[in-house]
């Protein structure tokens, strides 16, 4: 049993006995308590792709047949909570991918949510472990750090992680934050010698100071080490500290917002201000600013939010442009545009429309390139507890050398959930 999968199963058990113990103390607890509540869904499918692994050099279609079993068991009191969820896969694969994608029990996730209150303070904890195939680029793909590097080998990717917060003086004009984390990745029967283990832990302490009813300031540190395993450069540690000032207004509110953020490869500076605005039909965001990277060039930074609601749906459009660093710590100038549509076309039947495409380019010589969406969806009640959903796909990636991989996929589920409450 290698490295990887020792840690997967250690991870289970401890998740496992979190639960079990969090649950008993719960159980034991003087206060008047909720009905459990234990929510199960079953979710079984067929979805055929013309390029699944979006690989520039490959051909050929992918077939799967997909069963997936999920869960999710609360157990509250007016002071605390305590959340266990999960779920589980069962797949067949014909085609192209075969070999890439085994049958059988795949992608297994399992996470643990905690919180509690008192009159002044407020402590939350979460823990998850999540295996994923490295093949699976739809699921590689983190719109947060734009990291779609992780989609030419195959092999699984286990990851591991956690956070604690404390929230105190929540009533007081001043209050603080502390919070802590780490996220640990670990690779197994990848080819690819750039899959290497890799370790990350956070730290941080948000200030919030009420400077008038309607004037707040927030002081925000962060600080993380990153280690990559396949790498001689040892670990990389980041510091940074931003400050918000913000002024709520009778139709939303108005920002400033300065970040300082030290990396290994320099420091990077952002300056912005925006305004947001609220009615009963539009919503409306805008965040300008400009970003000093690591190498002394600077760069326009900024975010366009806008949704309106519609008599039987919604419209939404969002720009994002940010200078920040990825998940291997690299400096990345990456720009999202995205769109949505959905709309109630009968009490039964709803459809959705998305497109979203982010394009990045590293200054640190890291891989560049882009990938965008395009994703239409039809959702029908068949009964309270049955949905059929019926999706159709479009994928594109192209990398920094030009070559552009695309693929089209579509899909046929068929979910029902069961609620239980004792």
């Amino acid at each position: 049993m290698g490295k990887a999968r020792v840690s997967s199963c250690l991870a289970l058990g401890g998740l496992c006995l979190c639960a079990g113990l969090l649950s008993v103390s719960l159980g034991f607890a003087q206060e008047q308590s909720e009905e459990p509540l234990l929510q199960l869904g079953i979710t079984t499918g067929v979805a055929t792709s013309s390029n699944r692994g979006l690989d520039v050099d490959r051909t050929g279609s992918t077939t799967e047949l997909t069963s997936r079993l999920d869960f999710l068991t609360r157990f509250a009191t007016p002071i605390q909570e305590l959340e266990f969820s999960g779920d589980i896969g069962l797949r067949s694969v014909t085609g192209a991918e075969d070999n890439s994608l085994p049958d059988g029990i795949f992608e297994p996730r399992l996470a643990l949510a905690y919180s509690r209150e008192a009159r002044d303070a407020r402590l939350t904890a979460d823990l998850f472990f999540q295996e994923q195939d490295i093949s699976s680029s739809e699921l590689q793909f983190n719109e947060n750090t734009a990291d779609f590097d992780l989609l030419e080998d195959t092999g699984t990717q286990q990851r591991v992680g956690g956070d604690v917060a404390l929230e105190l003086r929540r009533q007081s004009p001043f209050g603080v934050t502390l919070s802590a984390g780490f996220t640990t990745r670990r690779f197994s029967d990848a080819d690819d010698p750039d899959l290497t283990d890799q370790d990350r832990f956070r730290l941080g302490a948000r200030f919030r100071f009420n400077l008038a009813p309607d004037t707040q300031a927030f002081l925000n540190t962060r600080f993380s080490t990153f280690e990559d395993f396949g790498t001689a450069e040892g670990r990389r540690e980041t510091f940074s500290i931003d400050g918000t000032l913000r002024r709520d207004l009778a139709n939303g509110n108005a920002v400033v917002r300065s970040n300082v953020t030290d990396t290994e490869d320099g420091t990077r500076y952002t300056l912005s201000a925006g305004r947001t605005i609220e009615s009963a039909a539009w919503a409306f965001t805008g965040l300008f600013g400009v970003t000093r990277g690591v190498t002394g060039r600077v760069r326009p930074t900024g975010e366009i939010d806008v949704s309106r609601s519609l008599r039987n749906g919604e419209l939404s459009a969002n720009l994002t442009r940010t200078l920040r660093s990825n998940v291997d710590d690299e400096e990345q100038d990456v720009t999202t545009v995205r769109l949505g549509y959905t709309t109630q076309l009968s009490p039964l039947t709803g459809l959705n429309t998305s497109f979203s495409f982010t394009d990045r380019d590293s200054d640190g010589g890291g891989d560049d390139g882009s990938f965008g969406v395009v994703s239409l969806g039809i959702q029908r009640a068949i009964t309270r507890d049955w949905d059929l959903n019926v999706a159709l796909q479009h994928r594109l990636r192209e990398e920094d050398e030009g070559d552009t991989a695309r693929d089209n996929r579509l899909s046929i589920t068929l979910r029902r959930d069961l609620l239980v409450r004792r």
